[in-house]
């Protein structure tokens, strides 16, 4: 079993990778929130939409768990005016949180270390929650729902990027067909639960490019290259595993 917390802490420990990020921009152009150091498959119509279906007012609470290095929820707290509290397991997540919120004149920001099942956060603290493509690593989904449905305040949003899966992949925690029947139960309106466009062919062809673009890669980190090229080939297997990548937005009933 893996230990996230020691992998993500390794992870954003490191610098950012200028190679990967070529890769994206070549992927995703505009779509592609290069100034976000973003380490995800997040764009900037995914943000809009996340930013617009909030529904803050100035001053208004936002959660951001699974934060990594903040861009996300910097951007959309930049658009709505809102404070932000960002929740992450890696403390070096959290170290570049801050610097990049420093960077982009964020002021009203808090960055914790917590997980999806203890976020430390108090209850009915927020008026929204989001999370971009983290939920994947959540141990149980089921007590992630919980745990999001507990710290929203009534009729507070949830924004979620994240995706179904049939079937189990390797080397990732439990994966869920489908999230909704979770956040009905956890106390959930599901509003909208929409498969983000072109996600498929996109990621097919980001991991592509990291194969051939493996000696640059290796270079950079200073991994072994037969064991990045394992790790890449294992997450185009994954990804087959995947039926669609949703954002889903949904109400914490009054």
């Amino acid at each position: 079993m893996t230990d996230w917390k020691a992998a993500f802490t390794t992870t954003f420990g490191a610098p950012a990778s200028a190679v990967s990020a070529r890769i994206w921009a070549e992927v995703y152009g505009d779509e592609y929130p290069a100034e976000l150091d973003t380490y995800s498959f997040v764009t900037r119509t995914d943000l809009r939409r996340i930013a617009a279906e909030a529904h803050l007012e100035p001053g208004g609470r936002l959660a951001d768990i699974g934060c990594g290095r903040g861009g996300p929820g910097l951007w959309v707290a930049a658009r709505t005016y809102a404070t932000l509290t960002g929740i992450d397991i890696a403390a070096t997540a959290l170290a570049s949180a801050r610097r990049r919120a420093e960077a982009m004149d964020v002021e009203a920001t808090d960055f914790r270390i917590g997980d999806f099942q203890d976020t430390g956060l108090e209850d009915a603290s927020f008026d929204a929650v989001m999370s971009v493509d983290a939920l994947l690593f959540a141990p149980d989904k089921r007590c992630a729902c919980e745990e999001f449905a507990r710290i929203l305040a009534p009729g507070g949003r949830l924004l979620v990027t994240t995706w179904d899966f049939d079937g189990q992949p390797v080397n990732r925690p439990p994966q869920v067909a489908d999230h909704r029947p979770l956040l009905e139960a956890a106390g959930f309106d599901v509003l909208a639960y929409e498969e983000t466009p072109d996600w498929r062919a996109r990621q097919r062809r980001t991991m592509e490019l990291s194969l051939e673009r493996l000696e640059e890669l290796a270079a950079e980190s200073g991994d072994d290259p037969s064991r990045l090229r394992a790790s890449l080939e294992q997450t185009l297997r994954n990804q087959d595993l995947m039926t669609r990548r949703v954002l889903m937005i949904a109400s914490r009933r009054v």
